[in-house]
């Protein structure tokens, strides 16, 4: 963890505001990147006065629509056919395919606004909008929103850590890897619990 922050530190210094809007932009394409880091930071250089607030969280968020409006767009022309074709094991019927698409189109705002804070999923949650064609003016309205609350709140919490900032780096790095295996642990039972309803919706409606 010292690298990575030696490491944004030290482009925050070159470059300023188009090292976050960089690092966001390429981890809503789907990059691992340090963006939790960068934006702390970022929150420290607004606590010494050298960056703007509200000029970093715009730029932090334009970042993070432009990445995710790109992932959204390569699933969307690209991804239906690849599924299709090498990916048929994962959806075996048609009838799959269509209840994901549905959701997408029905329910996609919630998994794409929460998506846009958790960290990890922000890095793919454009892609399976895009796959299953969720309208797009929803998906860019759900995904601004997020795209503008993960900064607020991690440039926030810079701000106030001020001088704090890397010991609160520490311990979010402490945490992160457990915080990971819950939301996993809680996907997969939601994932069994959808399974098992719409089992019950087909054999109640045969």
């Amino acid at each position: 963890m010292g690298a990575a922050i030696a490491f944004v530190t030290l482009w925050i210094g070159r470059i300023g505001y188009i090292a976050v809007f960089a690092v966001l932009f390429i981890e809503s394409v789907g990059v691992p990147s340090p963006s939790e880091i960068m934006l702390l930071l970022s929150g420290y250089e607004v606590y010494k006065g050298t960056f703007s607030y509200p000029l970093v969280v715009l730029i932090g968020a334009s970042g993070s629509i432009l990445g995710a409006t790109t992932a959204y767009w390569i699933a969307r022309l690209g991804g239906r056919p690849l599924i299709l074709t090498k990916f048929r094991f994962i959806f075996k019927n048609e009838a799959r395919l269509e209840y994901w698409e549905n959701y997408f189109r029905t329910k996609g705002d919630k998994v794409v606004l929460i998506g846009r804070i958790i960290s990890g999923v922000r890095m793919i949650i454009s892609y399976p909008a895009g796959i299953f064609e969720m309208p797009f003016r929803r998906f860019l309205l759900f995904t601004a929103i997020g795209s503008i609350l993960w900064p607020l709140i991690a440039v926030t919490a810079g701000v106030l850590l001020g001088p704090h900032v890397k010991t609160g780096l520490a311990a979010f790095h402490k945490y992160e890897i457990p915080g990971i295996i819950v939301l996993v642990v809680l996907a997969a039972l939601w994932w069994l619990w959808e399974r098992q309803r719409r089992k019950r919706r087909y054999q109640g409606n045969p």
